[in-house]
Protein backbone atom coordinates (compact mmCIF):
# COMPACT_ATOMS: atom_id res chain seq x y z
CA UNK A 1 0.00 0.00 0.00
CA UNK A 2 1.23 3.52 -0.75
CA UNK A 3 2.77 5.27 2.70
CA UNK A 4 1.65 8.35 1.52
CA UNK A 5 -1.56 7.69 2.14
CA UNK A 6 -1.39 5.21 5.20
CA UNK A 7 -3.74 6.20 8.05
CA UNK A 8 -0.62 4.07 10.47
CA UNK A 9 1.61 6.68 9.24
CA UNK A 10 -0.34 9.60 9.62
CA UNK A 11 -0.83 8.33 13.15
CA UNK A 12 2.26 8.29 13.75
CA UNK A 13 2.69 12.01 11.95
CA UNK A 14 0.17 13.46 14.07
CA UNK A 15 1.64 11.84 17.44
CA UNK A 16 4.66 13.02 16.81
CA UNK A 17 3.44 16.90 16.20
CA UNK A 18 1.29 16.75 19.01
CA UNK A 19 4.63 15.86 21.91
CA UNK A 20 6.26 18.58 20.14
CA UNK A 21 3.87 21.12 20.71
CA UNK A 22 3.45 19.79 23.93
CA UNK A 23 7.23 19.59 24.82
CA UNK A 24 7.41 23.54 24.02
CA UNK A 25 4.29 24.30 25.65
CA UNK A 26 5.62 23.56 29.15
CA UNK A 27 4.58 25.77 32.21
CA UNK A 28 5.57 25.12 35.65
CA UNK A 29 2.69 24.10 38.05
CA UNK A 30 2.75 23.03 41.41
CA UNK A 31 3.22 19.24 39.84
CA UNK A 32 6.13 20.73 37.58
CA UNK A 33 5.98 21.23 34.29
CA UNK A 34 2.98 20.69 32.22
CA UNK A 35 2.28 21.59 28.85
CA UNK A 36 -1.57 23.17 28.82
CA UNK A 37 -2.60 20.22 26.16
CA UNK A 38 -2.06 17.81 28.83
CA UNK A 39 -4.09 19.61 31.31
CA UNK A 40 -7.00 19.68 29.31
CA UNK A 41 -6.56 16.32 27.18
CA UNK A 42 -4.97 13.68 29.01
CA UNK A 43 -7.07 10.77 30.60
CA UNK A 44 -8.57 12.09 34.24
CA UNK A 45 -11.44 10.26 35.90
CA UNK A 46 -12.58 13.00 38.02
CA UNK A 47 -12.69 15.45 34.78
CA UNK A 48 -14.35 12.82 32.36
CA UNK A 49 -17.41 11.67 35.04
CA UNK A 50 -17.94 15.54 35.21
CA UNK A 51 -18.28 15.31 31.35
CA UNK A 52 -15.25 16.13 29.54
CA UNK A 53 -15.86 12.88 27.79
CA UNK A 54 -13.23 14.14 25.11
CA UNK A 55 -10.26 13.07 27.02
CA UNK A 56 -11.30 8.96 26.55
CA UNK A 57 -9.95 9.92 22.83
CA UNK A 58 -7.50 12.99 23.23
CA UNK A 59 -5.13 11.24 25.67
CA UNK A 60 -4.30 8.63 23.13
CA UNK A 61 -2.42 11.14 21.02
CA UNK A 62 -0.49 12.22 24.20
CA UNK A 63 3.06 10.81 25.80
CA UNK A 64 4.25 10.75 28.84
CA UNK A 65 7.95 11.40 27.22
CA UNK A 66 10.18 10.87 24.52
CA UNK A 67 10.67 6.92 25.37
CA UNK A 68 6.80 6.40 26.11
CA UNK A 69 6.39 8.37 22.48
CA UNK A 70 9.63 6.08 20.67
CA UNK A 71 7.90 2.84 22.01
CA UNK A 72 4.20 3.46 20.53
CA UNK A 73 5.43 4.90 17.45
CA UNK A 74 7.86 2.08 16.56
CA UNK A 75 5.18 -0.66 17.38
CA UNK A 76 2.29 1.42 15.24
CA UNK A 77 5.37 1.87 12.69
CA UNK A 78 5.94 -2.31 12.07
CA UNK A 79 2.29 -3.14 13.07
CA UNK A 80 -0.12 -0.88 11.58
CA UNK A 81 0.35 -0.86 7.69
CA UNK A 82 0.59 -4.29 7.35
CA UNK A 83 -2.80 -4.32 9.11
CA UNK A 84 -4.63 -1.91 7.36
CA UNK A 85 -3.75 -3.15 3.86
CA UNK A 86 -5.97 -6.05 4.98
CA UNK A 87 -8.60 -4.07 6.89
CA UNK A 88 -8.54 -0.98 4.80
CA UNK A 89 -8.00 2.43 6.10
CA UNK A 90 -11.12 3.68 7.47
CA UNK A 91 -11.25 0.14 9.57
CA UNK A 92 -7.86 0.04 10.77
CA UNK A 93 -8.56 3.71 12.70
CA UNK A 94 -12.02 2.66 13.55
CA UNK A 95 -10.42 -0.37 15.78
CA UNK A 96 -7.09 1.61 16.59
CA UNK A 97 -9.47 4.13 18.26
CA UNK A 98 -11.36 1.44 19.94
CA UNK A 99 -8.96 -0.57 21.39
CA UNK A 100 -7.63 2.51 23.03
CA UNK A 101 -11.04 3.99 23.97
CA UNK A 102 -12.29 0.86 25.90
CA UNK A 103 -8.83 0.34 27.13
CA UNK A 104 -9.50 4.04 29.12
CA UNK A 105 -13.15 3.35 30.03
CA UNK A 106 -11.53 -0.10 32.01
CA UNK A 107 -8.84 2.06 33.66
CA UNK A 108 -11.96 4.84 34.74
CA UNK A 109 -13.62 2.00 36.13
CA UNK A 110 -10.90 0.32 37.90
CA UNK A 111 -10.72 3.85 39.57
CA UNK A 112 -14.07 4.69 40.37
CA UNK A 113 -14.55 1.28 42.36
CA UNK A 114 -11.02 2.00 44.08
CA UNK A 115 -8.66 -0.63 42.53
CA UNK A 116 -6.41 2.05 41.20
CA UNK A 117 -6.16 5.82 42.04
CA UNK A 118 -7.26 8.05 39.71
CA UNK A 119 -3.78 9.39 38.18
CA UNK A 120 -4.08 11.32 35.23
CA UNK A 121 -3.25 8.98 32.17
CA UNK A 122 -1.47 9.21 28.58
CA UNK A 123 -0.30 7.23 25.89
CA UNK A 124 -1.39 5.34 22.93
CA UNK A 125 -0.59 2.10 24.17
CA UNK A 126 -3.74 0.60 24.22
CA UNK A 127 -4.36 1.33 20.95
CA UNK A 128 -0.82 -0.38 19.79
CA UNK A 129 -1.41 -3.64 21.90
CA UNK A 130 -5.04 -3.72 20.42
CA UNK A 131 -3.01 -4.11 16.98
CA UNK A 132 -0.41 -6.79 18.53
CA UNK A 133 -3.94 -8.86 19.19
CA UNK A 134 -5.09 -8.42 16.33
CA UNK A 135 -1.14 -9.58 14.57
CA UNK A 136 -1.71 -12.41 16.88
CA UNK A 137 -4.78 -13.84 14.63
CA UNK A 138 -3.70 -12.40 11.21
CA UNK A 139 0.59 -13.03 11.44
CA UNK A 140 0.23 -15.51 14.26
CA UNK A 141 4.21 -17.15 12.62
CA UNK A 142 5.87 -13.51 12.13
CA UNK A 143 8.48 -13.37 14.33
CA UNK A 144 9.48 -9.74 16.23
CA UNK A 145 12.25 -8.75 18.43
CA UNK A 146 11.08 -8.16 22.21
CA UNK A 147 13.25 -5.76 23.58
CA UNK A 148 14.86 -5.77 20.18
CA UNK A 149 16.97 -9.32 21.57
CA UNK A 150 14.47 -12.18 21.84
CA UNK A 151 12.89 -13.51 18.55
CA UNK A 152 9.07 -14.68 19.17
CA UNK A 153 6.43 -15.47 17.04
CA UNK A 154 3.77 -12.46 17.41
CA UNK A 155 0.94 -15.07 18.91
CA UNK A 156 3.49 -16.19 21.56
CA UNK A 157 4.41 -12.64 22.31
CA UNK A 158 0.98 -11.84 22.98
CA UNK A 159 0.13 -14.29 25.10
CA UNK A 160 3.20 -13.66 27.65
CA UNK A 161 2.47 -9.95 27.66
CA UNK A 162 -1.21 -10.25 28.41
CA UNK A 163 -0.08 -12.67 31.24
CA UNK A 164 2.36 -9.89 32.21
CA UNK A 165 -0.36 -7.21 32.39
CA UNK A 166 -2.59 -9.04 33.74
CA UNK A 167 -0.57 -10.17 36.83
CA UNK A 168 1.20 -6.32 37.61
CA UNK A 169 -2.66 -5.20 37.02
CA UNK A 170 -3.81 -7.85 39.84
CA UNK A 171 -1.25 -7.03 42.68
CA UNK A 172 -0.89 -3.87 41.64
CA UNK A 173 2.43 -3.19 40.38
CA UNK A 174 4.51 -0.37 39.01
CA UNK A 175 2.20 1.04 36.24
CA UNK A 176 -0.56 -0.81 36.67
CA UNK A 177 -2.98 1.47 35.27
CA UNK A 178 -1.11 1.53 31.99
CA UNK A 179 -1.27 -1.83 32.07
CA UNK A 180 -4.66 -2.05 32.24
CA UNK A 181 -5.40 -0.24 29.33
CA UNK A 182 -2.61 -2.60 27.53
CA UNK A 183 -4.77 -5.81 28.55
CA UNK A 184 -7.96 -4.97 27.34
CA UNK A 185 -6.26 -3.51 23.78
CA UNK A 186 -4.88 -6.40 23.53
CA UNK A 187 -7.85 -8.99 24.25
CA UNK A 188 -10.31 -6.57 22.37
CA UNK A 189 -7.80 -6.60 19.45
CA UNK A 190 -7.52 -10.02 19.20
CA UNK A 191 -11.39 -11.03 19.93
CA UNK A 192 -12.63 -8.65 17.16
CA UNK A 193 -10.02 -10.19 14.75
CA UNK A 194 -10.73 -13.80 15.42
CA UNK A 195 -14.42 -12.99 15.46
CA UNK A 196 -14.06 -11.20 12.24
CA UNK A 197 -12.33 -14.44 10.30
CA UNK A 198 -15.77 -16.19 10.39
CA UNK A 199 -17.71 -12.73 9.41
CA UNK A 200 -15.36 -12.28 6.62
CA UNK A 201 -16.22 -16.40 5.04
CA UNK A 202 -19.91 -15.51 5.26
CA UNK A 203 -21.81 -15.07 1.92
CA UNK A 204 -23.75 -12.15 0.61
CA UNK A 205 -26.89 -12.55 -0.91
CA UNK A 206 -27.87 -11.43 -3.83
CA UNK A 207 -30.16 -8.58 -4.61
CA UNK A 208 -33.74 -9.37 -4.36
CA UNK A 209 -36.24 -7.78 -6.96
CA UNK A 210 -38.40 -5.14 -5.35
CA UNK A 211 -41.53 -6.83 -7.45
CA UNK A 212 -40.74 -10.30 -5.41
CA UNK A 213 -38.90 -11.79 -8.60
CA UNK A 214 -36.17 -14.49 -7.93
CA UNK A 215 -34.98 -15.15 -4.65
CA UNK A 216 -32.56 -14.36 -2.42
CA UNK A 217 -28.99 -16.69 -2.88
CA UNK A 218 -25.18 -17.16 -2.11
CA UNK A 219 -23.33 -15.82 -5.09
CA UNK A 220 -21.71 -18.35 -6.83
CA UNK A 221 -18.04 -19.89 -6.44
CA UNK A 222 -18.22 -19.12 -2.65
CA UNK A 223 -15.90 -22.20 -1.57
CA UNK A 224 -13.52 -21.27 -4.74
CA UNK A 225 -13.21 -17.70 -2.90
CA UNK A 226 -12.61 -19.12 0.96
CA UNK A 227 -9.72 -21.40 -0.60
CA UNK A 228 -8.45 -18.49 -2.32
CA UNK A 229 -8.60 -16.35 0.77
CA UNK A 230 -7.03 -18.76 2.84
CA UNK A 231 -3.97 -19.18 0.35
CA UNK A 232 -3.96 -15.21 0.13
CA UNK A 233 -3.38 -15.58 4.10
CA UNK A 234 -0.67 -18.19 3.88
CA UNK A 235 1.09 -16.36 1.26
CA UNK A 236 0.38 -12.59 3.31
CA UNK A 237 1.99 -14.21 6.40
CA UNK A 238 5.17 -16.25 4.62
CA UNK A 239 6.11 -13.18 3.37
CA UNK A 240 5.95 -10.54 6.02
CA UNK A 241 7.64 -13.12 8.02
CA UNK A 242 10.50 -12.69 5.65
CA UNK A 243 10.00 -9.03 6.13
CA UNK A 244 10.46 -9.07 9.48
CA UNK A 245 13.28 -11.14 9.48
CA UNK A 246 15.26 -9.90 6.50
CA UNK A 247 13.61 -7.04 5.86
CA UNK A 248 11.73 -5.08 2.78
CA UNK A 249 14.53 -5.78 0.73
CA UNK A 250 15.02 -8.99 0.74
CA UNK A 251 12.11 -9.35 -0.78
CA UNK A 252 12.34 -11.01 -4.61
CA UNK A 253 10.18 -9.22 -7.49
CA UNK A 254 7.59 -11.89 -7.23
CA UNK A 255 7.60 -11.95 -3.81
CA UNK A 256 6.69 -8.56 -4.12
CA UNK A 257 3.90 -9.11 -6.72
CA UNK A 258 2.08 -11.53 -5.15
CA UNK A 259 2.06 -9.83 -1.63
CA UNK A 260 0.21 -7.12 -3.87
CA UNK A 261 -1.92 -9.81 -5.02
CA UNK A 262 -3.03 -11.54 -2.11
CA UNK A 263 -3.62 -7.56 -0.46
CA UNK A 264 -5.80 -6.46 -3.43
CA UNK A 265 -7.65 -9.81 -3.18
CA UNK A 266 -8.77 -9.52 0.37
CA UNK A 267 -9.03 -5.87 -0.10
CA UNK A 268 -12.28 -6.33 -2.53
CA UNK A 269 -13.83 -9.15 -0.81
CA UNK A 270 -13.83 -7.22 2.29
CA UNK A 271 -15.79 -4.18 0.31
CA UNK A 272 -18.13 -7.06 -1.62
CA UNK A 273 -18.83 -8.08 1.89
CA UNK A 274 -19.53 -4.69 3.49
CA UNK A 275 -16.52 -4.64 5.27
CA UNK A 276 -14.35 -2.05 4.36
Amino acid sequence: MSRFRSVAIILIVVNVAVHIIASMTLKQTEFGYVSPIHTACAMSTPEVLHGQIWRLITSQYLHAGPTHLFVNMLGLYFLGPAIESTWGSRRFFVIYTIAGLLGNIFYLLLNVVGWLPPIPAVGASGCILGLLGAAAVMFPKAEVLVYFLFPVNIRTAALVFGVWYAANLYYRGSNAGGDACHLVGLVFGYWWTKSGQYKFGAPRMAKVSPFGRGQARPRGGFKQRIEQRRRDAATIDRILAKVSTNGMASLSPDERRALQEATERQRVDDQQFGLD
